[in-house]
C-alpha cells in the first residue's frame, strides 16, 4: 500500500514537472518587466505626472500631481516608461507624436497588464478600456522598453 502511495506521488510530481516550464515562459515576460521596473526606480530621472493625465488614468482621483521616476526617449515620437515614486503599482508607458502633440498614455499594472488607456488629442483627454488595437500597440510598446532598458531575454 504504501510503496503504491510513493508510485502515485513520482507520476504527480512528474506530471507538475512537465508542467513547469510552461510556467515559468509565462512569468517571464513578468520577471524582466519586473526588471525594468526595478532599473526605472533606480536610475529613471525623477519627474512627474501632471493632475490632469493622473486623474484621467484613475491614478489620482484628487487630481494632483504625481511624482514618478522614468526614461525617455526623444526622437521622430517621445517615448516614456514611468513607474509611480510612491506606488510602485502604477506603471505608465505614452507616445507622443511631435507633429500633432497627440498622446497616448497606457497604465499598466507591475505585471505588465495592461489596465487602461487615455488618448489625448488637441489638448483633451479621452479615457477609455483598451481595445484590441490599444492592445497591439501596448503590447509593442511594452516590447520596445523591455529591450531598450536592457531586460531582453536571455
Amino acid at each position: 500500500m504504501r510503496a503504491r502511495r510513493i508510485a502515485a506521488s513520482i507520476l504527480v510530481m512528474l506530471a507538475c514537472a512537465r508542467g513547469a516550464p510552461a510556467q515559468t515562459a509565462a512569468s517571464g515576460t513578468q520577471g524582466r518587466f519586473s526588471k525594468v521596473i526595478d532599473k526605472t526606480l533606480a536610475d529613471g530621472r525623477n519627474a512627474v505626472l501632471p493632475p490632469h493625465i493622473s486623474h484621467l488614468l484613475g491614478i489620482s482621483p484628487a487630481e494632483k500631481e504625481v511624482p514618478v521616476k522614468q526614461f525617455v526617449e526623444m526622437k521622430n515620437d517621445i517615448r516614456g516608461f514611468e513607474v509611480g515614486s510612491l506606488q510602485r503599482g502604477d506603471v505608465v508607458l505614452f507616445v507622443e507624436d511631435r507633429a500633432s502633440h497627440d498622446t497616448m498614455f497606457y497604465l499598466t499594472s507591475p505585471t505588465g497588464k495592461l489596465r487602461r488607456v487615455l488618448a489625448v488629442r488637441g489638448g483633451v483627454g479621452y479615457g477609455r478600456a483598451p481595445t484590441q488595437a490599444d492592445w497591439k500597440v501596448f503590447e509593442k510598446e511594452k516590447s520596445y522598453w523591455l529591450g531598450r532598458l536592457g531586460a531582453v531575454k536571455p
